[in-house]
């Protein structure tokens, strides 16, 4: 099983590789810098593992600041705090800045990186199953506004991602639960036999099999590495890699990112794409059954949408949209995905019937 996975991007090529110890991987590249560098993180993950960041801390061109948990922290003043922090300790366009945590961590951290004198390099160290497999690759970085989520960003890629499999023993069984909607993706879109080993290894992945666990993020960053390789700025394949997403992101902003982790709005997101892929598409019904028979293996908490109407303007604020039409993934297959541009509002709306 390879330890390094190519991003290739040109210039912009970077690799992602498994490492042993997150602290001795910063402090490395800190060395490599006489300018001051900036950690990014929260405060829980800063307490799981407080005895490491007191090592790192102790690295005389290292800032460490904490911005808060959750999706409130993808805010302009997030990013303003960091900059700011930038300015006032004279960082230069040789400073280094490090995003430890999850997605929220990697896409605050990601973008202050690609403003702050237009530009410094940032390493991705994610802290989470659902940030490894998916979210710290391929460079997208943002934060929200209050009728969307990642309506403010840019692509900007890392110059690494170094993956320390140790941060999933600390990983609340909710959040490492949720991550999976992710890794279901990837078989959804890409890969059946993915999907099929998922299906097989179900029990070992409850049980946390770090073999088993290892080998599945291995695979998604490959199949997430091909795609970006492939269509850096998202202009048509990458696309794919939204399967769910539009419902499941205004399922998020329907519910103000507080009764949802962003994995679980993903599973109910993916639900409502697989019955527009069996309805209106050409998603076989032993598929769809097969489908969501692997979705509902993970436990979800209750949803309810009681507006629709407001629902659908959230769906409407959806990057995606070009012109009046959106580009809504299908399935034709399990693992065959599609970009399709007549997908319907009303067709969305009754998709909600299957939450």
């Amino acid at each position: 099983m390879s330890n390094k996975i190519k991003v290739d991007l040109g210039d912009n090529s970077y690799n992602i590789s498994f490492v042993e110890d997150f602290k001795d991987s910063i402090v490395k590249f800190a060395l490599s810098t006489k300018s001051q560098c900036l950690l990014i993180t929260q405060e829980k993950i800063f307490n799981l593992h407080k005895q490491k960041f007191d090592k790192i801390s102790k690295t005389p061109n290292i800032n460490i600041l904490m911005i808060s948990d959750g999706e409130q922290a993808k805010s302009f003043e997030s990013i303003n705090s960091i900059v700011s922090e930038m300015a006032k300790n004279n960082f230069d366009r040789s400073s280094l800045v490090f995003a430890v945590g999850g997605g929220v961590v990697g896409d605050v951290a990601g973008f202050a990186a690609s403003i702050f004198m237009r530009g410094i390099k940032y390493v991705q160290y994610p802290t989470t199953l659902l940030s490894m497999v998916d979210s710290s690759i391929g460079g997208k970085t943002g934060i929200n506004l209050k009728d969307g989520k990642n309506l403010v960003g840019r692509i900007y890629q890392p110059i690494a991602v170094e993956v320390d499999t140790n941060f999933l023993s600390t990983l609340p069984k909710r959040d490492f639960n949720a991550a999976f909607a992710e890794v279901i993706k990837y078989g959804f879109i890409y890969d059946k036999d993915l999907f099929d080993y998922l299906s097989e290894n179900l029990s070992n992945i409850k049980n946390n099999d770090l073999n088993v666990i290892k080998k599945i993020i291995t695979q998604c960053c490959e199949i997430k590495s091909d795609i970006v390789s492939e269509d850096e700025n998202e202009n048509e394949l990458r696309m794919i890699l939204n399967f769910g997403h539009t419902v499941g992101h205004a399922i998020e902003s329907y519910t103000k990112y507080e009764e949802l982790l962003h994995g679980e709005a993903i599973f109910y997101g993916m639900k409502c794409a697989l019955f527009i892929s069996n309805k209106f598409g050409n998603l076989n019904k032993d598929e769809y059954k097969k489908s969501l028979q692997l979705l509902s293996k993970f436990d979800l908490p209750n949803l309810s949408i009681d507006n629709k109407d407001i629902f659908i303007n959230f769906v409407k604020n959806d990057k995606k949209f070009r012109g009046k039409n959106i580009r809504f993934i299908l399935l034709d297959e399990i693992g065959k995905s599609r970009i399709s541009k007549d997908i319907t509002f009303e067709q969305i709306k009754k998709s909600l019937s299957v939450l």
